[in-house]
């Protein structure tokens, strides 16, 4: 664990360079649009690194109450992602067996709003919120 630069820094710091030093002087198109495509995964892990805590606790708290699961809490991050995926894994199971509990609809489309504000929050836009 550092102190400074932090992980967002480095990614931005790298992303800059990408967009303002590098970019410009790439001539060859398939390079170019590789080079934008780095730079936005870089956007993307930021974003990641920054929201996926709290998306992920509040991902948890939907599926659990959607599944009528009493599980405690998990106690850190990788416990909760994996609770997470049990959770998921559960309800795709239900989906398949045409037995989805009510509310699932919403759930998932909390779950995909959640997705985009770390892939691509411009997409948010046009969302249609349920």
């Amino acid at each position: 664990m550092q102190d400074r630069p932090t992980a967002p820094e480095l990614l931005d710091a790298v992303r800059e360079f990408m967009a303002t030093e590098l970019l410009p002087t790439v001539g060859d198109a398939r390079l170019r649009f590789r080079t934008l495509v780095a730079a936005n995964l870089l956007d993307m892990l930021r974003r990641e690194l920054a929201l996926e805590p709290a998306l992920l606790r509040a991902e948890w708290e939907r599926l659990t109450a959607l599944l009528g699961d009493a599980a405690p809490s998990p106690a850190n991050e990788r416990e909760l992602a994996a609770a997470v995926a049990a959770q998921q894994a559960i309800l795709c199971t239900l989906i398949r067996q045409d037995r989805a509990p009510s509310g699932t609809f919403t759930a998932l489309t909390h779950s995909v709003r959640a997705k985009l504000e770390i892939a691509n929050p411009r997409y948010l836009d046009g969302f249609e919120p349920v």
